[in-house]
This record gives C-alpha cells, structure tokens and sequence, in this order.
C-alpha cells in the first residue's frame, strides 16, 4: 500500500500524515459499519458517565493500632491522607480505636505516635464497600529494623476489577544478579516469559509481535515490527505486570500477553542515586585491552513545586561490549551504545485531579548485530535505531468514579547497514561475505484514549461497577528495503543457487485504529464476582472490523479470603504491523540454482539446473470471514489473526508468609501471518497469507514465600506445550531478515520450553548486608535440521531436536557503607553461573555440516564488582 500522492498531508513533531479528502458512508465498507458501532458505544459510554454525578456513597472506616506485642495504642494519630493533602485527622482511643465515615477511593494512612516509628499504608476502599476494618502494627523505635505488619481487609479479591497480573516489584527486582535497567531486562524473572535465542521477549512461547506493552496505560510497541525495544529505565517504575490473555475487554491488540508498566511518583523528599559510576576494564592476560562495559545510571526525583508539582528523572548511559564465546579474541566483539532517559512530571491540580506529563528518549546503536560462530563480523550488519514518545495524561475523580484521558505520540527512526557490497554467502557451516539487506524506515503512531471507571451501585442482584473506554490511533511506516545478491553453497565451495533482487520500492503505510469497549464487574455477594465485557476494534489497513467478547469470574469460597478461586475466557485479536503491508514493495527475488560443481568464480561455465525464476511479492486476500466475530472486506491483506484463551487459578494463602499459585492457560491462535514460495495465479510468488495456528497449553505452579520486601523468594515451575506453524512472516519482514523463505510446517514454537523452574528473591542479612539469589533449571530452545539448500528438513520422526538443558546459579551480595551523614555507597559482588555449569550457545544444524548435531560454546563463571552511591 502507498500513501496517496494527490490528498493532504498534515506534518508534526511524529511524522507526517495523508489525509484522504473523500468521504465514503457506503455502510458496507467495515469501518463504515464500525463507525455505526463506535456511536452506538459512545452513547452508551455517555450515558453511564452522566449516570456518575449521583451522590457518592460513604464507607465506615474503623481503624486499630496496636504495637508489636498486640497492645492497644491510645492517643495514637492518624492522617488520611488524597494525594500528599490531610484531609481527616483522627485519634485513637483506650482500646487502640478509631472511626470514621469517608467516601470510596483510595488514601495514603500515615500513624504515628511518640516513640514509635511514623508508619504509612495504602487504603483502597472500592465501591460499594459499606464497612472496612484496618488493623495496623507499628514498632517501638528501638525496635526499628522490625518489619510493619499491616493486615486488614481493604485487599478483597472478589471486588478488584484489575487483572490478575503476575507481578514485580521494580525495587526488588532491579537489584537481581542479572542487574536489569530496562522494564523487558526485568521480564525474564515472570514465569511463562523467557528470553529468546534471538534476543526478544516470548510469551507463552509467542514473540513479541503478539503481545503489547503498556506503560501508563500507553502502547509503547514499535507500528512497524510489533518489537518493545529499548523501554523505560527500571529505577522509574514502580511494578510490572504480565498478564497472559487477560479477560478484561479494556486489553486489545495480542494474542498472547499484555505487559504493564506503571511508572513512580516523586515524592516530598528529594532522592538521587548514582549507580555503577566507574567502567569495567578488559583486561587479558594482565595487559589492560580497553574499556569493556560503561554502564552509569543517574536518578533523582523530589517535589519541584511542594504538594503541587513532582519529577522522576532516569537516565543511562549504556557501552557495551559483549564478548562471543564461540569466536576467538579479538574477531569476537559486539558494540552496543545507547542513552535512555525517562521524565515524568506530576501536577495535583487538586485533590480529585493529577496531570501527568512524560518523555523517554532512548537512542541506541549496535554493531555487529547478530555475531556468532556462524556469522563472522564482516556478514554482520550495523543497526541504528532512534525512537522518542511523550505522554500527557488526566485523571479526574468525577461523579464518584475515575476519567482518564490521555493523548501520547511516538516515533522511531532505525536503520540497519551491511559492511560492505560483497555477496552473502551461505554454507553448510561457515558464513561469508556482508549482509544483503540495508533498510531503513520512519515509524510513528499519536493517540488519543479516554476510560472512565465508574463508582458502584447497588442493584437488585448485587453491585455493579461500570467501566467504557474509546481510544483512537493513527501510525504511519514510511521505508525502504534494497538488497544485495546472495550465493548458496555447499561444503566444498561449489555453487548451489544464487538469488538476486530487483524492483523494490520506496513504501508509506497508513493505519488507523479504532476501538471501544464496555465492561460491568458484578459483585454478586462478598464470595462471588463475575466480568462480563465486550470490545469492538478495527484497522483499517487490514479492512476488517472485530469483535472481541470476555468474560471472567473470582470466588472465594472461604469468609476469611485465603483461597481464591478464578478463570475467564474471551477473544484477542493481534494489531497486524505495519511491515506486513511494506511487503508489497519489497524487492523481487529471482532464484537460479546450478548443477553439481558450478564454480561461484566462474559462473558463466556453469549449468543452469532451473531458472532464473522470478518469485513476485503477493499479499492474499482471505477468501471468507471465516471467524464469527472478524467482518472483512474482500481485499488484499484482509488479516486479523486472533486466539481463543481461558485459564483457570487456584490461590491459597497458607499462611501470613506463603501464597501458593496454581493456574492452567490454553489458547488457540488462528490466522497467524505466514509466507511460503507458492504458485498463485499462474505464476511463481512469495506469498503472504494468513495460514498460520499455533496451540499453547501451560500450567503454572507459582510460591511466594516472605510478605517483606527485604525478605521475600519466588518460586515457580512452568510446564509448556507450545506448537505451530514455524514458517513465520516475521523471519523475512523484521529488521533483520533471512533471505531463503523456507518451509512452512507445524513443529514445537522456536521459544517452547517444556520445564522450567525458578527461584529468585532477597534476603537481608545482618551488617546492612543482603544476599539476592537467582537459579533457573528448564529445557534447551528446540531448533529445526536444515538442509544444503539451507531449507527446513521436513518429514523427520523422532523427538524434537533441542539444546541441553540449561541451568544456572547467580548470587549477588552487597554491603552498604555510610560515607557522610546522608549518604552511602553500596558495594555488591556477583557471581554468574556459580556452579560453572555448561550452557551452550551454539549447534550445528546443517544436515550437510560434517559437525551436523554437535553443540558448542558456553558462558563460563564469571564474577563482577561494582558499587552504587546512594543520596
């Protein structure tokens, strides 16, 4: 698809748009029918909006403070507070007692009392909650390194609306052996996500093309590629959630997970932190080779306005060279150099109204992209990539509910450039020559979204709590893909087939995305609660409109709450990016293969066995609509891939100190984009279509053992079955291609993992030290035999072909050492694959490499120092 040449054209700060002047309200056009809908839906919306503006119901807070021997505290003070502004000051009786009649929201509890430490709490009092009892512990100051209990039952399972959400806490997460600084480094640490051998996040065994990234409620997932990229700096979020097919309608755009982000508040005291100041040195036997790693991280945050205005600033320098354990010193060297910032600014405008306003920058580069054993330096290409989003958000408590409205742009520049002009040479074992692609592209997405959650109300049946949203997107890809030619070989140097290109073309792809959606959480009784919602999106590059019906429900059989019981089931349809619509205008490839001993340096001697054939660039149509809840127009690239989940929980709370998880999730995901060499009407073609399925089951088996942060483990086993088609469209459109499409047939996902254990956690030790271990046990990433032609070698019997189980110890240890009244230095020792375990990274694959099945290289123990200054 082409941008149009004769409409309007309106540029911006993210990109320029085309605007077509023609109306068209022929109904039968999808998004003509989807505009009738998007009404239909924002009546609705409207209306439960207006129905908010009656009066807010009151709930009746009693509160108990006790110290840490169970003694009433009289004469204790409490502060409620919205925002950092007092709104009711209370004080406790003889018998440690207080109440109070407050509306629903949610308040920060700050108690203190003398001679005991000022403790401070979250309350969440939902709607529709007529009584709420607090019991809060505080500590004698010389007791003061006792950890605060706070229990009551302001969490109450049954009337949450969120989503059950694997999540993380981004203070303990930040501190793990593997020392994460963005928001995708933390991810792996989520059962059920794991990264990839090709770098990338997968989720239920799906790449991240099929799941979206949310910080803020924004999606921050490149238009083009579906990819998360470079994301926010971890010292600047609060949590992190993994949601795997959640069945709440508010969630679209992926079929397999929804990861969430939400970002801190700077609070009334200024805070600054410099983390891992000084580089680290390679040094080889005793010679010093140069700076190796340079990572420094600058944080800081504090009010810039007191109770009014606030800043979080994280910024990383990041200059990272990686060694390749595969390829000898110095011919083994990845470059990568990137500057990450993150700023956000809150303003309380009022106590029933916040403004939030932010801006991430993450330029980076890569050199050598992709270096293995394989793929020498010289085939390797450069890659460049800038990408920027701001963000403004509202929140406005109104009518006794919650408005959001937010407006958010990104772009992102990238390109990617070979060495040099040779031509790439694939062999059985070795690699030659420079990489054949060079592209490079503009992508940019503005939105606009609005939500409103309202208060509850109390019907015959029960409470019902209403939520709608409407969000709008407009992205644009505007590119190029040029490439070189690319010779295949076998073992002994001879010329198999040769592939060359022509005829691409400068591409502009237009999308927009509407959707809107309606969701009721009925609470039928204080055991029992149901989601029932629906979601109505549409794209208009793919010309189709879908419906996405969700349904979920919680119970807790017990009245003390310790075992929770959920499930839910709906339809998810991925957000197709935009690359799949520059596939039109992709270069030709014209395929010639040689008979048996073709010189490649004398090639006009050789035997022509077949060709040249020229193979065009085709993107099908889908022939019906197939799928009840998908309109269509009949019109090429009319794909809408989808799944159809449920899952169901078990939660038990064995007692204060451990949570056991069960959860078991299927999925079947149909018209996955695919492409394969076809013959389509009456000629030889690359054909994209949207034949691709995959079927995931998963069952979890989840632990957490500790209720205080400094003291908490994780524990989890993730049993997996993940297979489908393996010939996915992404393996030729992303930013770095393979140039032999090859075979498409149904084989275990390239990132299933059958077992896997974990445990991670923090314990805090005595002398302001703390031990942070990480041990992970699963199965090797399965991969396919490919033949001298370099195509998947299909009709094989037997198990799947995987690497050795891998597993892995890592241990960090810190200290922290008062400088100054006011400041510290941490300083931390880590120990990386402690029990020297052999992971390997490599495996010959090519049925013709006379190494075929052997593995290699490995990541040995390894141990690190470094310290952070604490303000």
């Amino acid at each position: 698809m082409q941008a149009g040449t004769g409409a309007p054209a309106l540029r911006g700060p993210f990109g320029e748009f085309v605007l077509n002047a023609r109306p068209n309200l022929a109904l039968q056009h999808p998004l003509a029918r989807y505009a009738v809908w998007i009404v239909f839906y924002s009546l609705i919306f409207t209306g439960l909006c207006g129905l908010t503006f009656a009066q807010t119901r009151q709930t009746s807070l009693g509160l108990t403070v006790t110290d840490e021997q169970g003694k009433p505290l009289a004469a204790a003070s409490i502060d409620l507070l919205v925002g950092k502004k007092i709104i009711l000051t209370l004080t406790t009786d003889n018998a440690g007692k207080a109440t109070a009649l407050v509306s629903e929201g949610t308040y920060n509890v700050v108690i203190s009392k003398k001679g005991y430490l000022a403790t401070e709490t979250l309350l969440v009092l939902p709607p529709g909650t007529p009584k709420q009892e607090l019991e809060v512990v505080i500590s004698h100051v010389a007791l003061s390194e006792q950890q605060v209990d706070v229990q009551g039952t302001a969490e109450n399972p049954v009337t949450e609306t969120a989503p059950v959400e694997k999540t993380i806490q981004a203070v303990e997460a930040k501190e793990t052996p593997n020392k994460p600084a963005t928001v995708t480094d933390v991810l792996p640490l989520v059962p059920g996500v794991v990264r990839g051998k090709d770098g990338g996040i997968h989720i239920g065994g799906m790449d991240e093309s099929h799941s979206t990234l949310l910080v803020n409620s924004v999606d921050v997932t490149d238009p083009a590629t579906g990819g998360f990229g470079l994301t926010i700096p971890i010292d600047t979020v609060e949590t992190i959630g993994v949601s795997e097919s959640p069945y709440l309608a508010q969630y679209g755009r992926f079929t397999a997970g929804v990861v969430t982000a939400e970002t801190r508040r700077g609070g009334e005291k200024w805070d600054f932190s410099l983390n891992d100041p000084l580089p680290e040195f390679r040094i080889r036997s005793w010679d010093m080779q140069g700076v190796k790693n340079a990572t420094p991280r600058v944080n800081f945050s504090g009010p810039l306005i007191k109770d009014k205005l606030y800043i979080v600033e994280g910024a990383e320098y990041t200059f990272v060279k990686s060694q390749v354990y595969t390829l000898p010193y110095p011919d083994n060297q990845t470059k990568m150099q990137s500057f990450n910032t993150f700023t956000q600014f809150d303003y309380i405008v009022s106590p029933t109204q916040t403004i939030m306003a932010s801006f991430h920058i993450a330029p980076h580069t890569f050199d050598n992209e992709g270096l293995n054993y394989f793929n020498p330096i010289p085939l390797t290409p450069n890659a460049s990539y800038h990408p920027y989003t701001a963000t403004i958000a509202d929140r406005l408590a109104i009518g006794g509910g919650v408005l959001q409205s937010v407006i958010s742009g990104m772009r992102v520049n990238s390109s990617v450039t070979p060495k040099g002009p040779e031509d790439m040479v694939l062999t059985p074992s070795v690699n030659e020559g420079n990489y054949y692609s060079t592209q490079g592209r503009r992508s940019n997405r503005i939105e606009w979204i609005e939500n409103y959650t309202s208060k509850s109300y109390h019907l015959p049946g029960g409470d019902h709590t209403l939520a709608g949203g409407i969000t709008v997107s407009r992205a644009q890809d505007v590119g190029h893909f040029n490439a070189q030619p690319v010779n295949i070989e076998d073992g002994s140097g001879n010329l198999l087939e040769r592939i060359t290109y022509s005829g691409a073309k400068n591409y502009g792809i237009n999308d927009t995305f509407p959707s809107a959606y309606v969701q009721d959480h009925w609470v039928m009784s204080s055991h029992f609660a149901t989601d029932l919602g629906v979601r109505l999106e549409g794209q208009s590059v793919t010309h189709t409109v879908r419906f996405a019906p969700r349904a979920g429900f919680t119970w807790s059989p017990d009245t003390q709450q310790h075992t929770v019981i959920r499930g839910g089931v709906g339809v998810f349809y991925d957000s197709v990016p935009l690359n799949v619509y520059a596939f039109g205008s992709y270069p030709q490839q014209t395929v010639t293969t040689y008979a048996a001993g073709c010189d490649p340096n004398n090639v006009a001697e050789c035997t022509i066995a077949s060709g040249p054939t020229t193979y065009v660039n085709v993107t099908q149509a889908v022939a019906d609509k197939g799928f009840l809840f998908i309109d269509r127009s009949q019109h090429s690239g009319n794909f809408a891939p989808y799944s159809i989940a449920w899952h169901l929980e078990f939660e038990r709370r064995i007692n204060p100190l451990i949570v056991f998880r069960v959860k078991y999730l299927q999925s079947m995901a149909n018209n996955l984009i695919t492409l394969e060499q076809s013959y389509f009407q009456n000629q030889n073609a690359l054909v994209l279509s949207s034949a691709g399925d995959a079927h995931t089951r998963q069952a979890e088996f989840i632990t957490e053992i500790g209720r205080n942060e400094k003291r908490r483990f994780y524990f989890s086993y993730v049993r997996q079955h993940a297979h489908g088609w393996i010939s996915d469209a992404n393996g030729y459109l992303s930013d770095f291609p393979y140039p032999v499409v090859r075979s498409n047939f149904k084989s275990s996902l390239p990132n299933e993992i059958p077992n896997r254990f974990l445990l991670w956690g923090l314990y805090s030790l005595p002398w302001r030290m703390r031990m942070l271990p990480k041990v992970e046990y699963r199965n090797g990433f399965p991969w396919q035999p490919t033949d001298v032609s370099q195509d998947y070698v299909t009709g094989l019997t037997g198990p799947q072909s995987r690497f050795p189980k891998y597993f892995t110890v890592d241990v960090r240890v810190s200290k922290d050492f008062t400088v100054l009244k006011k400041h510290s230095i941490r300083l931390s020792g880590t120990v990386n694959n402690l029990t020297n375990h052999t992971n390997y990274l490599e495996a010959h694959t090519n049925i013709a490499d006379p190494q075929y099945g052997t593995y290699f290289g490995t990541n040995s123990r390894k141990f690190m120092i470094d310290f952070d200054w604490l303000f």
